[in-house]
């Protein structure tokens, strides 16, 4: 076989495994997300009415969306924990679900700016500051950059 062959086969191999990797995203009733997702909104998102909730069947992963009619969401992993917050309301992600470390930080460094979105990822948490200012911290809400 010639390089070009191998490279083309390649190729349409990895296109056709990334096609199967495709997410199909189902709206689904909010009873049917895991306990502890319908805990958090009902605890910290009380005050808004829900537009859609979805469930997002990956191969390797399955994960839910709750979309509120204002514009904020949720992500929530398989087992009803938050991976990422957005509300890009006048007052932000509630207070309460961002680290106490992060809330100093914010406060501290940016007073009058708040957190309209937050994301755990590994080992570390996202933050995007109201004037669009991006944040990294680690797992403990410890600064580690400002990202671009």
């Amino acid at each position: 076989m010639n390089r070009n062959t191998v490279l083309c086969t390649a190729l349409a191999a990895a296109m056709a495994f990334a096609s199967c990797q495709k997410a199909e995203k189902t709206s689904i009733e909010f009873s049917e997300l895991p306990s502890q997702a319908q805990t958090f909104v009902q605890t910290h998102f009380d005050d808004k009415q829900i537009a859609a909730v979805y469930r997002d069947n990956d191969i390797s992963d399955k994960d839910f969306e709750v979309i509120f009619t204002d514009g904020a969401n949720i992500d929530f992993t398989k087992r009803g924990d938050w991976e990422e917050v957005e509300d890009r309301d006048a007052d932000g992600v509630p207070e309460d679900i961002i680290p106490a470390p992060i809330r100093h930080f914010v406060s501290d460094r940016h007073p009058g700016q708040y957190v309209v979105q937050i994301g755990k990822e590994g080992n570390k948490y996202d933050v995007e500051l109201n004037t669009d200012i991006e944040i990294v911290f680690d797992k403990n809400g410890n600064f580690v950059s400002y990202d671009d």
